[in-house]
Order: C-alpha cells, then structure tokens, then sequence
C-alpha cells in the first residue's frame, strides 16, 4: 500500500537537499545572504508543488528522479513569490519562524538602530533574496537539459519564463487590487479566476512538466499530459480554496503563517464574497468595519469569524473546494493504473481534508 505522507516526505529530503547542495548557493556572498535564500527550504515543508511535478512524471512512465531538477527549480521560484507575497502581506511568519524580511530585521537589530532604517533595510535584503531566488530556480532548471529531449527542455523553461511567471503574478497583482476594491466590484468568478493564476497555474504547470518529461517528447496535447495538467489545476483550485479556509479556521502552529491576516488586509476570497452576498444589514456593518482594517483587535477578528460560520461561508467555500477534488478523481480514472495514480489519489484527498 502507497503512503502519501512517507512519499512527501521522501521527496521533500530529496529536493531540499538537491536545492541545499547546488552550487549557485556557493556563489551567494556574504554568507548571510545565502542564508536568507535558503531560509524556507532549509526549513522544510510539504514541497507539495515540486513532489507532483516527480509523481507526473512517474505517471507518464518516466523515472520521477530524472526531474527533479525541475522539482527543485519549481520549490525555488514558489519560494521567491512567498517572500514577495510576505512583504506584500506585512507577513512575519513564515514555515514557523520569522518570514524572510523578518529575519533580516532580527539579523540587524544591533546594527541599525533607527527603526525606519531597520525596516527599509529588512524589505530591501528580502527583496534582493527574492531576485536572487529567481535566478536560481533557472539555474537549476537548466541542469535538466542534458537528462530530457532538447525540445522538452527548451519547452519547460519557455513555459515556466513566458507562462508560469506571468500568470502567477497577474493572480497576484489581481489579489492585491481586489483587497483595495469594494465587495459589490468583486464577484466570486473574477476570485476563481484569480485563484486560478495565482495558485492553480502553478499546480497546472507542474503537472504538464513532469508527465511532459515522462513521455521525454515534446507533445503537450499528449493525452497523458493533458489529463495530468487538468488534474492539477482542479486540485490547484481545491488546494487554494482549502488554505482560505484554513486561514479562517486553521490553527497557527500547524499552518505556520498567521491566521486572521487574510481579514485584516481584507482579502477577497470566496468565503468573503458569500458571506457579503448572504448577510443581512447588520452584519454587512460588522464586516465592513473591520475586513481590511490592520488596526483591527483579535476580538474583532473573531467576530467576524462567527458570522462567516453562521451564513455558511465557510461550508459553501468547502463544497466548492471539493467540487473541483470530484473534477480532479474523474481526470484522474483516465491513467492507467499504477502506483503514481494511487498517490495522486491521496494526494486530492489530503487537499480537501488538510489541516495546514
């Protein structure tokens, strides 16, 4: 019997270690700097991204170990957007410890005594670590060129330069503005569609990627790799629509990131937009007042935490989580069987049933 959770934590060592021991984190001077572009992964995680990319290609009939330098450049470049997501986010917990521009403003404290200076200084060096983790993430990536077909390789690395980038960062520009936007501008079609740039793609492209090195040959309408890539960006959908829901009613420790955040910066998510559409007068009141208030008090927060349970936000965003889980296992009937299916399995069963 294939064990989800053994599997992750097999390829997550992997990974980690892979991205730990390349050689362009021995060219990052000073030393501190090396240890801020490396500060996530060396703190593990589920790698869930980079683990799906290996089982897609073990899924198209390949040997998942051939992409792992892939797996690795796609862990990295999901690394630099968390980084630019925390300092976007003010976020200063990350993984369980301090987020990047968190721990250089800890790193620096006895330096810089001038507050502002400390804080400019820490989202400046969480900035150049960002820049800096890009271009490792197409450093290792490049690494893959001698293991796949030449048009296989060029194919992933356009893919992830000219699409992955640009629909990650859309979804999240998209993020950004619809925090600033009033609830009746913002519908639950244009969430999920931003849902599907800033989280889905990246599950979407792993998929594609890994099942496109399986077969080694360049055909994206390959009937594998599309049943692959759809599976991923169903689950990508489900993935992101249970990390909201987390974010309302997931507990700090496990999740390792704050929880009540996504209100105080008044993020639109699809519990959010329900919530607005199925409360009453007083209780749009309560949410206006404090959706998107960062002075806002814990209490506060949990006010508003009892009334998304009490319209069913929270049930309506779980329902549809496992709405697109359902699409994701009736893609995923169309591989033949085989240990990578199975786990692919469990893999859409953790993402609804998840607890961080």
């Amino acid at each position: 019997m294939v064990d989800l959770k053994s599997e992750l934590q097999d390829k997550a060592r992997l990974i980690a270690d892979y991205i730990l021991s390349s050689p362009f984190r021995l060219q990052l001077m000073p030393k501190y700097v090396a240890d801020g572009a490396s500060l996530y992964t060396a703190r593990g995680g589920k790698m869930l991204r980079p683990a799906i990319l290996m089982l897609a290609c073990e899924a198209a009939g390949g040997d998942s170990k051939l992409a792992l330098p892939a797996a690795a450049a796609i862990e990295m470049s999901h690394t630099w957007t968390l980084v630019h997501d925390d300092l976007i986010d003010n976020d200063d917990l990350r993984r369980g410890g301090p987020s990047v521009h968190a721990y250089y403003r800890e790193f620096n404290k006895p330096k810089i005594k001038d507050r502002a200076e400390l804080e400019q200084y820490a989202r400046s060096m969480a900035m150049l670590v960002g820049d800096l983790q890009q271009a490792w993430a197409i450093s290792m990536i490049n690494e893959l060129s001698d293991k796949v077909d030449t048009a296989v390789f060029r194919y992933i690395i356009h893919e992830m330069t000219n699409y992955w980038v640009p629909r990650v960062m859309s979804g999240q520009a998209l993020d950004l503005d619809y925090s600033k936007m009033s609830f009746e501008m913002v519908t639950e079609e244009m969430i999920l569609e931003m849902l599907a740039r800033k989280t889905a793609s990246t599950f979407g492209f792993a998929g594609q990627a890994g099942a496109m090195i399986g077969i080694n040959k360049l055909d994206k309408e390959h009937p594998t790799v599309k049943t692959i890539q759809q599976i991923c960006l169903d689950a990508g959908l489900a993935f992101q629509l249970r990390d909201d829901i987390l974010g309302v009613v997931g507990d700090e420790k496990e999740l390792g990131k704050p929880i009540g955040s996504d209100v105080c910066e008044g993020k639109k998510t699809v519990i959010i937009a329900h919530a607005y559409r199925t409360a009453n007068a007083d209780q749009k009141k309560q949410l206006l007042s404090v959706l998107g208030n960062e002075q806002a008090s814990e209490t506060e927060v949990m006010k508003i935490h009892t009334i998304l349970k009490e319209l069913g936000s929270i049930d309506y965003a779980e329902a549809l989580a496992n709405k697109y889980a359902d699409k994701a296992r009736a893609a995923l009937e169309c591989l033949s069987d085989s240990r990578a299916k199975q786990l692919f399995g469990q893999w859409i069963d953790f993402i609804v049933n998840r607890v961080s």
